[in-house]
């Protein structure tokens, strides 16, 4: 099976390039659909927050993130917006509170959702391999999911996809 991250573990890692360490990760951020990981964001110190696009990641490790440049200015239009989380059955069953990447192909594996900050610290976290990024004017971007997993059946699941 792929090596699984989340994006909240990147937050706080150091981003290097080139045996130089450039800050720390403030932030990954997911494309549109919520398909791949767009980049990360990364801030030293109290400096301005900049941009470390997808391609730039050379590997995402346990202790550090290694990129292939100099990061960029923050892009205009980056979603940093939890998405509120219903079933087909649309029934709201609470919001993103994180995703699963996998090993280096940067794609998002699954959603992790939660009902809110107080379910998620004591545990109480579902996952969505299958979800549909639904783009409205009215109330943001919304995940519809058909099914909810807990972390063994997901890992059971990507599991299999892998071939293991």
């Amino acid at each position: 099976m792929a090596v699984l991250t989340t994006l909240n573990r990147l937050i706080g890692m150091p981003v290097v390039w080139q045996d130089q360490q450039l800050g720390y990760v403030e932030r990954g951020v997911t494309d549109e659909n919520a398909r791949r990981l767009r980049g990360v964001v990364i801030r030293r110190g109290i400096g301005a927050a900049r941009w470390v696009p997808a391609r730039a990641l050379k590997l995402v490790g346990q202790r550090c993130v290694l990129v292939s440049q100099q990061p960029e200015s923050i892009p205009e239009h980056i979603d940093m917006e939890m998405r509120q989380v219903f079933l087909t059955t649309g029934e709201r069953i609470g919001q993103v509170s994180d995703a699963v990447l996998g090993g280096m192909s940067l794609r998002l594996m699954a959603l992790e959702i939660s009902q809110g900050p107080l379910y998620r610290l004591l545990g109480h976290t579902s996952y969505a391999a299958a979800y549909r990024v639904i783009h409205t004017q009215r109330s943001g971007d919304e995940v519809v999911v058909p099914e909810l997993l807990t972390w063994a059946e997901l890992q059971r699941r990507l599991g299999k996809e892998d071939g293991g």
